[in-house]
């Protein structure tokens, strides 16, 4: 079980390493298979398509509603109540899920190897542990006028 103390110790980082665009973006395909997890987001004016390519070592993919005590702490801590508007992907530093899945996993997997990705929409939040950083494919849906 996670360690669930009130004081947020964790350090959300807006990551951007491709230049994502901003926007109300919504996830319309998950994907996870043998040759790793493909997360597609859309937001009407552009699809981001990101890539773990191999063995994710946890995916927890759930509706936003049962993450309701993280998505509050986040905005406390950074005294923001739009903290996650306009913006789905981020880093988590010192991650209480990469804590869990070392004790979890006796040590194979040691948290300062693994990154906390986490996507976050208005309807759902989807963590990734990962040994690498994914790629990123950003096409734009406004047609040539």
């Amino acid at each position: 079980m996670e360690n669930r103390a009130i004081n947020m110790q964790e350090n959300w980082i807006k990551w951007n390493p491709s230049n994502i665009p901003e926007g109300e973006f919504i996830v319309t395909e998950f994907i996870q298979d043998k040759d790793g997890a493909k997360i597609v987001l859309d937001d009407g004016n552009s699809v981001v398509e990101i890539l773990f390519d191999g063995i994710t070592p946890i995916v927890r993919t759930s509706i936003e509603g049962i993450r309701m005590r993280t998505w509050g702490e986040v905005q406390q801590k950074y005294n923001d109540k739009y903290f996650f508007r306009n913006w789905f992907f981020y880093k988590v530093e010192n991650s209480k899920l990469t804590k869990w899945a070392e004790e979890e996993s006796c040590g194979f997997y040691v948290s300062e190897q693994l990154t906390h990705y986490c996507i976050v929409t208005c309807e759902e939040i989807i963590d990734v542990l990962s040994t690498f950083e994914p790629s990123i494919i950003i096409k734009s849906m406004k047609g040539t006028e």
